[in-house]
């Protein structure tokens, strides 16, 4: 029986799925964060924007909760957006909370960091084939339950 001592963690580790996922992760992360880097923004700025755009009038709370991040992360990244003219708290629900909505400029922005982000995923996935891809993206969405 093989001990971690004789083990190899390249070898170990090299049929890992979620070791695997985790390494293409970071290639994806890094790139898209170096693409983003010249307007200022990040990866998680801009899907807590995909986030509001497709759930306009949603609180901070269930972003924080589709982001697994805590709420004072949250406040701090709406802040931030907020300052920027990307988005703006109304009324939401109720008294004690704000629905978060993207500005016409969060809208524009959006478009701008998508295209970034698209032209990075392009370069990261560019020794696949269209079918490759759409193969990956099917498998990545079983996974995770969608």
């Amino acid at each position: 029986m093989p001990t971690l001592d004789t083990i190899s963690g390249s070898r170990a580790l090299a049929g890992l799925v979620g070791f695997q996922l985790h390494l293409a992760n970071m290639r994806a992360m890094q790139a898209a964060r170096e693409a983003l880097a010249g307007r200022n923004t990040t990866p998680a700025k801009v899907t807590a924007m995909l986030f509001v755009l497709d759930n306009p009038g949603c609180d901070q709370t269930t972003l924080s909760r589709f982001m697994h991040v805590g709420r004072s992360a949250i406040m701090k990244l709406l802040n931030t957006m907020e300052s920027h003219g990307h988005v703006e708290r109304r009324s939401g629900r109720d008294l004690r909370s704000n629905g978060l909505h993207l500005t016409p400029q969060g809208e524009a922005f959006l478009a701008e960091a998508l295209a970034l982000i698209e032209e990075s995923d392009r370069h990261v996935t560019a020794q696949l084939t269209r079918a490759e891809q759409d193969q990956l993206i099917a498998l990545l969405h079983k996974l995770q339950g969608s």
